[in-house]
């Protein structure tokens, strides 16, 4: 009877977890064709092509994809580091893990006030470098906050998703590479092979779907982007902001198609990260 029960009582939940979503992308499809939202006119294809040929919107996209990688891929390294530089069960080990998770439970919104607080031109870095003489005023700090290049923006969403990294870094390692490490120097591997073919390929497998899940949730951060992202391009998530909030109703409807854009980039990410979890996860 249980057995028979189970896969319903399933289905019901899965539906109702994915209720809210579905009709979020129902509204969103409406509202991008014309039929829902502020500005609707009726069944209209002007908002798809407005917003499909807007050279703003496809910098925005590829200039958010770029931030959100060289964060994720930032901190998937600097995680793995950590995870194998202190992976021993030694005091100092397990300081030095217990540290690199410590900013974990911080919310988006500090971690964005705090990359404003020390990379700022009038921040603590800019006054440290001043203090030593590296600069002749605080002012003259190259800008790492509203730069074109994301600088500030990257470094501070690194910091906020690495602990999250590390944790899965040093479990991975703790799990699947202690017993393959031990084969590989059974076998006579030196320190170098055994890190470059077991430890590295493990590291690597194992982070890969958290990693892909990190870039998603980058992708769509908005609190650290409204603090620390440039004007131009803006980010993705400020720019659905933007156009949701224009003065002109016909324009708010944009946000509509920008709303799906950023839905298609989500899915595509959800089916790389079963696609890799499959592949690498152990049976």
């Amino acid at each position: 009877m249980s057995g028979r029960g189970a896969p319903p009582r399933a289905l019901a939940a899965a539906l109702l977890v994915a209720a809210p979503v579905a009709l979020g992308v129902a509204y969103a499809v409406a509202g991008a064709l014309g039929v829902a939202g502020a500005g609707a006119t009726g069944v209209t294809a002007a908002r798809l092509t407005r917003v499909l040929g807007d050279p703003a919107v496809w910098r925005s996209l590829l200039w958010t994809v770029w931030v959100a990688g060289a964060a994720t891929a930032l901190a998937a390294v600097a995680a793995a580091g950590v995870a194998a530089a202190f992976r021993g069960t030694a005091l100092g080990d397990r300081v030095a893990r217990a540290l690199a998770a410590a900013p974990l439970p911080v919310p988006p919104v500090v971690a964005a006030t705090v990359g404003v607080l020390v990379l700022g031109q009038s921040g603590l870095l800019a006054r440290l470098l001043a203090a030593a003489g590296l600069v002749d005023a605080p002012a003259n700090m190259p800008a790492l906050v509203y730069d074109r290049w994301g600088v500030g923006l990257i470094l501070t969403l690194a910091w906020k998703e690495f602990p999250f990294l590390v944790l899965v870094a040093a479990s991975v390692l703790a799990t699947r590479g202690a017993l393959l490490e031990e084969a590989a120097r059974t076998l006579g591997a030196g320190p170098a092979a055994t890190f470059a073919r077991v430890t590295w390929p493990v590291l690597w497998r194992g982070l890969a779907p958290p990693a892909i899940a990190v870039f998603t949730f980058v992708f769509g951060s908005y609190e650290a982007a409204a603090l620390l992202a440039p004007s131009d391009p803006l980010a993705f998530p400020l720019l659905t902001v933007e156009r949701y909030t224009d003065l002109d109703l016909a324009r708010r409807g944009d946000a509509y198609v920008l709303t799906l854009l950023g839905l298609l980039v989500g899915a595509l990410l959800v089916a790389l990260h079963e696609a890799a979890r499959a592949r690498w996860s152990e049976p």
